[in-house]
């Protein structure tokens, strides 16, 4: 009677202990990422689960359903004894290889005068050579595998739990040093269609003891725990200097490799405040670096070409979009008509205000300048003088279709009451800044030709 309740007792404590979770997610911030399991459980038991090595239980933390507590939790160290052992009995069998190979190499010919045996041997000695040398390499590589499982597998987190009914869940979740998430944009511009689409994809990389074959990324928008508040108030006093008070920086992430497949689609939510992207059943290998397809988005454009006469003289592509979603700043690849045009960082794109991307010099805008007038003067009573700067631009579109065109310059601005400046304009410029920018807006038929004159008066009565 007493043997068959104790393996009664036996079979119901195998039942209860599970190390399978349910379900599992990933959540990443930009400086960090969190990692959460969820496990069904019954009313008592144990979970264990392999953990990385610098975690303690202080950075463990549990979701437990009504009903349900954690009546123990600690953290083991598994036994490596039998792969320091495998490693030991192949870091033997090179050194037999290497002494081997050593003894080969002394092996002499001297007194060995037919070209066929010394030919037979000489074969023989290359075979054996670089069969041990192969070998070698294999062994090695069997070697940095079973470093790689000791370094993994040093800990197992074990969790006793009751609850007072089955079917309950049990969530963990523990920070993720080794994540390194990389967004980035394939921004494409499409002139035909007056569209542009932005791809947001990233890199993740994930360095962990275990592999997912079915794991939800939760992708936030922001870093965390940065800015949950208000600055400090201090009062201002005048005519005393405050001290400067300096935030401390967030520690970077460390690199990981991640894996996903490319025909999973990521669902786009809004926050209360924030925005979050998931992506459910994901693929996820240790040590691999694998490419996520985040988001898609066509947005509606007006293309026209910019020139900056007051820097380069040259024509550029402008294309001015409003996205319904808001993008964070990060490395981008740019396409025009699918033509790689350019890489370069953006700053953040916010939703539904007007955000000017560019897309490469416009070849097909011709503009020729032309010094017209350079001329130091002064008045008839030598009370002034006077210098004057005129040009003339020509403008011309070798495009098959009209261009608008905004054509920039910039005019020197006086901050001294006795120097005053005169912009001579033809045609008149449709606007200016109190900074001197200088605007004309037109637009240029195919082979259309446009003229400016444009220059300045700069009058000093000192």
């Amino acid at each position: 009677m007493k043997t068959l309740l104790t393996l009664s007792l036996i079979m119901t404590s195998t039942l209860f202990a599970t190390s399978m979770p349910l379900h599992v997610e990933l959540d990443i911030y930009s400086n960090k990422a969190f990692l959460k399991k969820t496990y069904a459980v019954a009313q008592k038991g144990e979970i264990t689960t392999k953990i990385p090595q610098y975690l303690s239980l202080e950075q463990i933390r549990y979701t437990l359903d009504k009903g349900c507590s954690v009546d123990n939790s600690r953290i083991e160290k598994l036994n490596t004894k039998e792969l320091v052992k495998n490693k030991n009995e192949i870091a033997y069998k090179i050194t037999a290889l290497n002494a081997k190979s050593e003894l080969l190499k002394t092996l002499s010919l001297k007194n060995t005068s037919e070209n066929t045996k010394i030919q037979s041997i000489t074969a023989l000695l290359v075979e054996s050579l670089t069969n041990n040398m192969i070998e070698i390499e294999n062994l090695n590589r069997e070697i940095k595998e079973i470093n790689k499982k000791i370094k993994e597998s040093t800990k197992e987190l074990k969790i006793n739990f009751t609850c007072k009914e089955n079917d309950k869940n049990i969530k963990i979740t523990y920070p993720k040093n080794s994540i390194r998430y990389t967004p980035f944009y394939d921004i494409s511009a499409n002139i035909h269609n007056k569209s542009v689409t932005i791809e947001k994809k990233a890199t993740l990389i994930y360095q962990g003891v275990e592999d997912y074959k079915n794991i939800d990324l939760n992708i936030y928008s922001y870093r965390y725990n940065q800015n949950v508040a208000p600055q400090h108030f201090y009062p201002r006093y005048l005519g005393q200097k405050r001290a400067i008070l300096y935030a401390k920086k967030s520690m970077a992430m460390d690199r990981m490799q991640v894996s996903a497949d490319e025909n999973i689609k990521a669902q786009y939510k809004e926050l209360a405040t924030k925005s979050l992207y998931k992506i459910q059943g994901a693929k996820l290998k240790k040590d691999e670096k694998n490419l996520l397809h985040v988001d898609k988005e066509i947005v509606n454009t007006d293309f026209k070409t910019i020139i900056d006469a007051y820097g380069s003289g040259k024509a550029y592509l402008e294309a001015t979009i409003k996205t319904k979603k808001d993008y964070s700043g990060a490395n981008s690849n740019f396409f025009l008509n699918q033509n790689s045009i350019s890489a370069r960082y953006i700053n953040k794109i916010q939703k539904g205000k007007k955000t000017k991307l560019y897309f490469g010099e416009d070849e097909h805008i011709q503009i020729q300048k032309e010094l017209i007038k350079t001329l130091d003067e002064k008045t008839f009573f030598g009370d002034k003088k006077i210098s004057t700067q005129n040009w003339k631009y020509t403008i011309t579109n070798k495009k098959p279709y009209s261009t608008n065109i905004e054509f920039i310059t910039r005019v020197p601005v006086s901050k001294d009451g006795d120097i005053v400046v005169k912009t001579l304009a033809q045609p008149k410029f449709d606007s200016q800044s109190a900074k001197g920018k200088t605007i004309w807006n037109f637009k240029l038929i195919k082979n259309g030709k446009k003229e400016i004159i444009f220059g300045y008066e700069i009058s000093n009565s000192k």
